[in-house]
């Protein structure tokens, strides 16, 4: 038997209303001797005390809710599916459920059946920010048929999704030069390819590229990764600061799409198979990811594109001298309120550098000082539609 607390805590603001109202009808009924008047409030008291008695009850309805992908690009398609198990309309109680995403609640459509069956049900999961977004627990709603009376219990487990950051379309890379095979910033014009990595033979590899001595040590076909010393060796560097989006109505926004353009040109990169450097200014982050000719996934590339899904600012305004190698190219992403002048000699040891700078009022897009490309843009897209303009010259 409920308390009546209990029962005063599922009634619904209209289910109070109506109580109170038949209370008062009841009363004055009895004492003004209008058994009709008694009467009607006799049975408004008996309805909210239905719904309420109906609503406590013990629900047999159990739910299970599966995420599909785990691992989605921000604003693309995630999908989650509940499959609900029990009777759904019991005498004067129905449900209604929706689930939590990144601490908003999401309604879920059930359909409108009797009987205790299975039924699953497929719904949008909003991916509005990069991240972890957490998913779950589903909320359950018992009301009433007349809605006086409505109660909620969280049931499930928590998931997880891991939002990557938007994809910017970036066209290319911009030109390296030919360095020795030791991988040195000399310009001697050494012939053939470098010895960079193996992995195990799949489908479609090139069997010229086998690398034999591995294979019969270790029993298993063993396919070289070879580099060519021309290919652009890349840094990546992301100003990860917060004074440097300052000056802004909106800097979170800002280091949003400052991540998106390094994700844009870290993948850029990857894709080419061209030997990569990622280093946050800070110094808290560093990734290397080895080239590949023949563009075979490597683990490196996986973790730095989880790593920029989550990573952060921070309040540091020092930066990290030696996180800057003199490769190639060297590309720093960074906001309006850094010193440009201190990014520039930053970057002094690499043939082509760039700073771009996620500036919300740009005056002009790209420009040339002391043989420092510096790009400006509003987004991520204005900067990388500059980026390709500088790069096709």
């Amino acid at each position: 038997m409920a308390s009546p607390a209990a029962a005063w805590s599922v009634a619904t603001a209209r289910g109070r209303m109506t109580a109170l109202l038949g209370l008062l009808l009841l009363v004055a009924g009895i004492g003004w001797r209008y058994p009709l008047t008694a009467g009607l409030g006799a049975v408004l008291l008996v309805v909210v005390l239905a719904e309420v008695v109906s609503v406590l009850a013990t629900a047999d309805v159990e739910v299970h809710r599966e995420v599909q992908p785990s691992v989605v690009v921000r604003h693309e398609p995630c999908t989650g599916t509940l499959r609900v198990t029990g009777r759904r309309r019991r005498g004067l109680v129905r449900f209604d459920a929706m689930d939590e995403v990144d601490g908003r609640l999401v309604p879920v459509q059930l359909p409108d059946t009797a009987g205790a069956t299975t039924v699953s049900v497929s719904y949008p999961i909003p991916t509005p920010r990069r991240g972890l977004l957490p998913v779950g627990p589903v909320h359950l709603r018992r009301y009433g048929l007349a809605g006086m009376a409505a109660t909620s219990t969280a049931t499930g487990r928590v998931e997880e999704v891991r939002v990557l950051p938007r994809r910017i379309p970036l066209g290319t890379m911009m030109p390296g030069h030919r360095r020795a095979p030791a991988g040195t910033d000399t310009s001697v014009e050494y012939g053939g390819t470098d010895l960079v990595g193996l992995h195990e033979y799949a489908m479609g590899d090139d069997l010229r590229r086998l690398h034999w001595a591995t294979s019969a040590r270790s029993g298993t076909l063993m396919v070289r990764e070879d580099a060519d010393p021309a290919e652009p060796h890349v840094c990546v560097l992301l100003d990860d600061r917060v004074p440097s989006y300052d000056g802004s109505t909106s800097p979170g926004e800002l280091f949003e799409e400052a991540v998106e353009l390094v994700a844009a040109l870290c993948r850029a990169a990857v894709d080419r198979g061209n030997p990569l450097r990622f280093s946050s200014l800070s110094g808290r982050h560093r990734v290397v990811v080895p080239g590949s000719p023949t563009r075979h996934p490597q683990r490196e590339a996986r973790d730095l594109e989880w790593l920029l899904a989550e990573i952060g600012q921070t309040v540091q305004s020092t930066v990290t001298r030696d996180a800057v190698p003199g490769l190639d190219v060297t590309v720093v992403v960074t906001g309006a309120s850094a010193d440009r002048h201190e990014l520039g000699l930053l970057l002094g040891g690499s043939v082509t550098r760039v700073v771009a700078v996620v500036d919300p009022m740009p005056l002009v897009s790209a420009e040339q000082h002391a043989g420092v490309t510096l790009l400006r843009g509003a987004s991520s897209l204005s900067l990388a539609a500059a980026w390709d303009e500088a790069a096709a010259r």
